[in-house]
């Protein structure tokens, strides 16, 4: 399938911004190997809730390494589509400009790692999740079915 693309120009608060379209098609988001892979909703926000649950005691290091493999591979996945739905909002305005600080702050988040403890890994977790939700409000897959 062949598109063409265009550039778009459109007008944002104090300045003109010229960028290419993307073609109006749904898409299953692809990884950072290129490979394509579709959104479960239901097993993202169940990874949220994992990692953002209140517990009297910490979770073994173990089950956090697992956990933490699944948010940093949902995180993959959503981050790209949530990137474009920002990128949409006007340009200039706090909505606009919270987002995209909170969305350009998500790589060094995701490479800090675990940490050497198991406060500091159920902490980076927790952090996960909340970057996690934050991805899956501002993907926009929360209201569509794949």
């Amino acid at each position: 399938m062949l598109f063409v693309m265009q550039p778009q120009t459109r007008i944002n608060r104090h300045e003109a911004v010229q960028s290419w379209a993307d073609p109006q098609e749904t898409r299953t988001p692809a990884a950072a190997d290129g490979s394509r892979r579709s959104v479960d909703v239901d097993e993202v926000k169940a990874a949220i809730v994992r990692a953002l649950s209140e517990r009297s005691a910490l979770p073994p290091y173990a089950e956090l390494c697992e956990l933490h493999q699944v948010l940093l591979s949902h995180i993959e996945v959503l981050k790209p589509l949530a990137a474009d739905r920002i990128d949409g909002l006007d340009h200039g305005t706090v909505a606009w400009d919270g987002k995209r600080a909170k969305l350009d702050s998500i790589p060094y988040e995701v490479c800090r790692g675990l940490g050497a403890g198991l406060q500091s890994a159920a902490s980076h977790v927790q952090s996960l999740g909340h970057t996690l939700r934050f991805l899956l409000e501002n993907s926009g897959v929360q209201g569509r079915v794949e």
